[in-house]
């Protein structure tokens, strides 16, 4: 027997309710949760305070938290996990390193989203900059914060391409990233191909094209596989275009 309209109504609103998700109490204390471990974070970050690590970089230095640090990069991890001299010192001292691009790594370590806008402390552009901290991403394998460099890179690329800063960043792109990285060279090179005529005409990418192989290479391979332009061309012979 066919179900009568009431009970056919009661099941079809049924059924919508399951398809509708649903924040429940549980989800909404876990957020919260989240939110203050974050906002703990930032304030023990801020104050230095229960700090077991210094990292030193240039003449700056930044107390931290191991478990903060580790937890996110497979080279900390990797470090304090071993008899290596930092363990016993408590202490890393990075290379020749932008400061500003390690406070952006350990900005990001404790939630706290990165300024690539190139208004602080004399810090180059933002398209350099987020160069810098993908590198940083990369060396000290922390794969998130990559992820979030590149797309920071992608949006300054669209910005800058026709600055002149922007030829010195494809050379530090490819001197800075191995050729099976290609996270910030497709952006350059996609970029480079989508304007390649107004770029031709500058001579700072000339020189760029000469001297850089592996780029030039790219450009060449992208432009190869790109739909070329309507041919005016007509066969002399058959007529056909």
């Amino acid at each position: 027997m066919a179900p009568n309209k009431k009970g056919k109504s009661l099941s079809n609103t049924w059924l919508k309710s399951l398809a509708q998700p649903t924040t429940s109490r549980c989800d909404m204390d876990t957020n919260e949760g989240i939110h203050a471990l974050f906002t703990s974070l930032k304030r023990y970050l801020a104050s230095g305070q229960f700090a077991d690590l210094t990292i030193r970089v240039a003449d700056e230095e930044f107390k931290v938290h191991k478990v903060v640090v580790c937890g996110q990069s497979e080279f900390f991890s990797r470090m304090f996990s071993s008899d290596w001299k930092e363990n016993v010192n408590n202490e890393v001292k990075l290379g020749e390193v932008d400061p500003s691009a390690v406070e952006a790594m350990i900005h990001f370590m404790y939630g706290i989203d990165y300024d690539s806008s190139g208004s602080g402390r004399g810090r180059v552009s933002p398209v350099f900059f987020n160069t810098q901290v993908y590198a940083l991403a990369e060396e000290y394998e922390v794969q998130k914060l990559k992820q979030l460099a590149k797309e920071k890179f992608a949006t300054s690329v669209r910005a800058c391409w026709d600055m002149d800063d922007f030829p010195p960043v494809i050379v530090e792109v490819y001197n800075t990233t191995p050729s099976a990285d290609r996270g910030l060279r497709d952006v350059i090179v996609n970029t480079c191909v989508e304007h390649i005529e107004p770029l031709l005409l500058k001579e700072a990418f000339l020189d760029v094209l000469e001297s850089c192989n592996h780029f030039a290479a790219d450009i060449a391979r992208q432009l190869a596989l790109k739909p070329g332009k309507p041919s005016n061309y007509r066969c002399s012979q058959c007529g056909y275009a």
